[in-house]
């Protein structure tokens, strides 16, 4: 049987040479491409210019990167390419070397503002509740006070703190109640309630005596004493109690008593008007001194803003002298000083 040739219609699978073989192009299509290349050239308006410049800005890498654009902390991604649009046109790079360093220094300009930012953070944690603060602080220095006059002396044994430091703590304790609006407030207080009960009962209880003798001994020591034999009257009594009924020594020594109360009551008023300046002006002494940062976080902020201002210096040298060497100027070598230790 004798084998037949193919026919001229019939396909046989190409060889890989001759798959590798391009097709010729005509000169037809060869002159159609290349008008087709005349229509479609770059942009030629300078608004044009200046969009296909920007893509360099929007998808760089540290376009991307050094911005922070979610969380908590998320920041305006926007003003980050303004930034480096208004770079972009003072500089006005070329090639990928001058590009990528007009964004390095875009990136130090916006670390340098995140700085700032950080030390505004850290002045205004002090600052925005310093009244709060100010105000616990005094609280916790009469609730402290009271505390310590309402403590029995005989707990500490004068063999082992001499009664001399004990009256001495017992004298800071009534300064610290009378530099206090809150601890003003209280004296007041305790003074109204000696008055009401000179009234509805003729006398001062022993428990507000107490207090009274606790807290005023060392300041009007003749008020207390007052005070102290302004008790219940007795028959044994060798101070001569107060008298009660229609007796005319007794309401003389009542009256006397609720006189020398409001005279107090008077001076612990002009003291809270003192008190309230007094702590007003502190108040804006100590918003003044936290103008700056802690040292803790200023010694941080300076260190991270050296880090930054030699980045972008040398940044921005590195521009200069690539883009006056693009001009044809001569750029001397830079000169690298070593101010270490030698060998």
């Amino acid at each position: 049987m004798s084998l037949q040739e193919p026919s001229p219609n019939f396909s046989t699978p190409q060889s890989p040479k001759n798959c590798a073989r391009k097709r010729p192009v005509s000169e037809r299509r060869i002159q159609a491409n290349r008008r087709n290349a005349l229509r479609s050239t770059a942009p030629k308006s300078a608004r044009g210019k200046r969009t296909v410049a920007r893509n360099a800005i929007k998808h760089g890498l540290l376009a991307r990167e050094v911005v922070i654009t979610a969380g908590d902390g998320e920041e305006n991604l926007e003003e980050f390419h303004s930034l480096l649009e208004g770079l972009w046109d003072s500089y006005e790079p070329m090639g990928v070397v001058e590009e990528s360093l007009v964004q390095a220094i875009a990136a130090c300009w916006w670390r340098k503002a995140r700085a700032i930012r950080a030390e505004n953070g850290e002045i205004r944690k002090r600052l925005d509740t310093i009244a709060v603060d100010r105000a616990l602080r005094d609280s916790d220095k009469v609730n402290l006070a009271l505390a310590v006059s309402n403590m029995e002396l005989g707990l500490f044994p004068a063999d082992k703190i001499p009664r001399m430091e004990q009256w001495a703590a017992m004298q800071r304790v009534q300064t610290t109640l009378r530099s206090h609006r809150s601890g003003l407030v209280y004296l007041c207080a305790l003074l109204e309630n000696a008055k009401t009960e000179m009234a509805s009962d003729g006398y001062i209880s022993e428990r507000t005596r107490g207090a009274i003798c606790c807290e005023f001994g060392f300041w009007n020591c003749l008020f207390t004493l007052q005070c102290s034999h302004a008790g219940p009257p007795t028959a044994k009594a060798e101070n001569g109690p107060l008298g009660a009924g229609d007796d005319k020594e007794g309401e003389e020594k009542r009256a006397a008593v609720v006189a020398s109360i409001d005279r107090e009551l008077e001076k612990l008023g002009a003291f809270k008007d003192y008190a309230l300046e007094r702590e007003k002006l502190a108040g804006d002494a100590e918003a003044r001194s936290f103008s700056l940062p802690p040292v803790d976080a200023a010694d941080k902020l300076l260190r991270y803003e050296a880090h930054l201002d030699r980045q972008l210096y040398r940044a921005m040298d590195q521009l200069e002298r690539l883009q006056r060497h693009r001009r044809g100027e001569n750029v001397p070598p830079p000169l690298n000083i070593n101010l270490g230790k030698r060998g």
